[in-house]
């Protein structure tokens, strides 16, 4: 039951996306008049505050305890679903949705942290495959759940329906989780680091889901990204000689948590950009409605979830580097399907199907267990803040993969330009094969 409690908290982050990308053009039609610099803010303020404050989400929960920071984060959930659902007006709903990502940052990493305490060492990959697993169905079945809602309802209930979910996480975590954390507050904590450390990481994120509307060669655009450049060696610099800071680098000595998060990044562009991209092509090439786009995303979710489980199961009996590697290769060959053989003609079994099926059981063992490859040789009185700087470099890199796949559609739905992505990715993802074939430790290292 505290894993359940604990997976809750990854749905909710899941369905918060995917549900705001399907009901996205039936908000903007709510509210006529409104500027599409204004409505595009709708995903791109949950996107930013999630992706830039998740590492001081892991942070806090370490330093001043994981079950308050996941109580206050589920109850905050609670309360900005059911306020974005009834929000009267756009400037209320942005709010709402930008507590929702401040809520998820407070909630993901400590989750995972409450419930793998609770479990035997070498129980670890299962458990954290059961985790992702909840996240990666629930990602499968939010599009359909919300086309069907907005079939028969309002886009409000999209949110309203979240707003339960987060009441049960918060029930749950009265009855059946406790606190695995032992805080230590006798040092302060780096401010001025943990204002840099964020700053980076928001303006390489605002660069990215701004770029396409400011302009990529704008002052605005080249400026965060030139302040990002500027404050991240400042801020690991900072880091590696304060007491308390918001990150230690030298979490990065350890080989496993550094070649998988190497891995991530290379693999996050990947599936984030995939899952942005399948819905384009579907409705702007093969003509597909909302539901019909509901229906074919299912599949790759579902066998995703079903292969974290199980290849939890596995890495915790022969370990990572293999099935790591071999998963890379099997996510690769769905990128280059989709090269080959998707095009103009409507061959769901055939040209797209397949594709999605190898992805499902290529990134089902990734997105799940590159957490748990990253995690497993790092010491317990840190995991919520190594789980939050995994967290942040995951949906981080996902938004720059996103940002390049706008910039080389420029608009446009044309069969060559999705063709040139798909070989992109399909590189991209190619290069986890020797990476975790060949750089990730046979043997786990010491705890550092």
């Amino acid at each position: 039951m505290a894993l359940a409690t604990g997976s809750l908290a990854f749905v909710l982050g899941t369905v918060n996306v995917t549900v705001t990308n399907v009901a996205f053009p039936d908000i903007v039609r709510a509210f006529p008049g409104v500027s599409g610099a204004v409505t595009g803010w709708i995903v791109s303020g949950y996107a930013l505050a999630f992706s830039s404050t998740i590492i001081i989400g892991g942070r806090l929960a370490d330093r001043y305890g994981r079950l308050v920071v996941f109580r206050l984060g589920v109850l905050g959930l609670f309360v900005s679903s059911i306020a974005a659902g009834l929000a009267p007006g756009i400037e209320l709903l942005l709010v709402a949705r930008v507590v929702q990502g401040l809520c998820g940052a407070l909630t993901v990493p400590s989750s995972l942290a409450l419930v793998l305490p609770q479990f035997p060492a070498a129980r670890q990959a299962s458990v954290i495959g059961v985790w992702a697993s909840a996240g990666m169905a629930a990602s499968g079945i939010a599009p359909g759940m919300a086309a069907g809602i907005l079939e028969i309802a309002s886009w409000r209930w999209v949110y309203l329906t979240i707003a339960p979910i987060a009441a049960l996480a918060f029930l749950g975590s009265i009855w059946f989780l406790h606190e695995t954390a032992k805080p230590d507050r006798s040092r302060p904590l780096d401010l001025l680091g943990v204002a840099m450390g964020t700053a980076a990481v928001f303006f390489v994120v605002l660069a990215t889901l701004q770029g396409r509307f400011w302009g990529w060669g704008t002052i605005g655009t080249l400026s965060c990204f030139i302040g990002a450049a500027v404050l991240l060696p400042l801020f690991l610099w900072r880091s590696a000689g304060h007491d308390e800071p918001l990150f230690d680098p030298r979490l990065f000595r350890v080989r496993s948590f550094a070649v998988a998060n190497m891995a991530v990044s290379l693999a996050m562009i990947g599936a984030f950009t995939s899952w942005f991209l399948w819905p384009q092509y579907l409705v702007g090439v093969w003509g597909y409605s909302l539901w019909a786009v509901g229906l074919a995303f299912t599949p790759a979710p579902i066998i995703s979830a079903v292969m974290a489980v199980l290849g939890g199961r596995w890495a915790d009996k022969h370990g990572f580097r293999g099935m790591m590697a071999l998963a890379s290769a099997v996510a690769t060959v769905g990128h280059l399907w989709l090269l080959f053989f998707l095009d103009e003609n409507v061959r769901f079994w055939f040209a797209f199907f397949p594709a999605t099926v190898f992805f499902g059981l290529g990134m089902g063992l990734l997105a799940s267990h590159l957490n748990s490859a990253a995690l497993v040789d790092i010491k317990p009185d840190a995991i919520a803040t190594a789980n939050g700087v995994h967290q942040s470099l995951r949906y981080s890199v996902g938004g720059v993969g996103v940002a390049v796949a706008i910039a080389v559609l420029g608009g446009a739905h044309e069969v060559h330009l999705y063709n040139w992505l798909w070989l992109l990715l399909g590189g991209l993802q190619a290069l986890c094969i020797p990476l975790m074939g060949l750089a990730y430790p046979r043997k786990r290292p010491t705890a550092a």
